[in-house]
């Protein structure tokens, strides 16, 4: 009777292990109650029933998931550069989707002619990830940690310069012309995020002039 006993908690104890794991912390602790007697009748019978309904939730979740697809990670504005969206944020829940997209991409400009000085606008502030060395008095963005003889280092720096140029001819030019409908907040979300990837890229950066 004992060894009966000790395999059914056994089992038990490896279900509920099981479930816990999978992150399903709420049918864990049925089962638990359950095997404890909580709710009347015979615990390892109730242990039981609890078992058998978690294996049907999970089961349900699982059908759910093959029908809708996977959930996937999730956009949060509030994460975004503070500066892109700090500038976007009030405009953005007054429900201006496209002043919003604009706003941000003039403080992106902004923060770029910081740099470069207000000589040098839009696209043309692209020059400043430019791999070739720079000018005299044309400082240069070089982004930190890579090795300068690489082809990681060009590849990072052609593609950043090709990133700041995407964001005022494919993002903030777009908007601010009338013959380009609203964007839908889904989309304009996704405008948002580019402006704040290049924005990490700069704060990634150091500023280096022409000796």
């Amino acid at each position: 009777m004992d060894k009966g006993i000790d395999e059914v908690r056994a089992r038990t104890k490896l279900a509920h292990d099981v479930i816990a794991a999978m992150g399903e912390e709420e049918l864990s602790v049925r089962v638990v109650e359950h095997e404890e007697g909580l709710y009347g009748s015979h615990p390892f019978t109730q242990a039981r029933v609890a078992i058998v309904e978690a294996i049907a939730i999970l089961a349900q979740r699982e059908e759910i998931a093959e029908i809708t697809g996977p959930v996937g990670p999730r956009l949060v504005a509030s994460e975004m550069h503070p500066i892109i969206w700090g500038s976007a944020a009030k405009l953005w829940d007054d429900g201006h989707v496209r002043p919003a997209v604009q706003t941000a991409a003039t403080a992106l400009e902004g923060l770029l002619q910081g740099i470069a000085g207000p000589g040098v606008s839009g696209e043309n502030l692209a020059v400043l990830f430019s791999p070739g060395d720079p000018a005299p008095g044309s400082p240069r963005l070089r982004i930190r940690g890579l090795d300068p003889a690489s082809k990681t280092w060009r590849s990072a720096h052609e593609g950043a310069a090709a990133l700041v140029r995407g964001a005022f001819m494919g993002v903030r030019n777009l908007v601010s012309h009338p013959g380009w409908s609203d964007p839908k907040p889904a989309e304009a979300l996704e405008m948002l995020a580019i402006l704040s990837y290049v924005a990490r890229l700069i704060d990634r950066s150091d500023v280096v002039q022409s000796s």
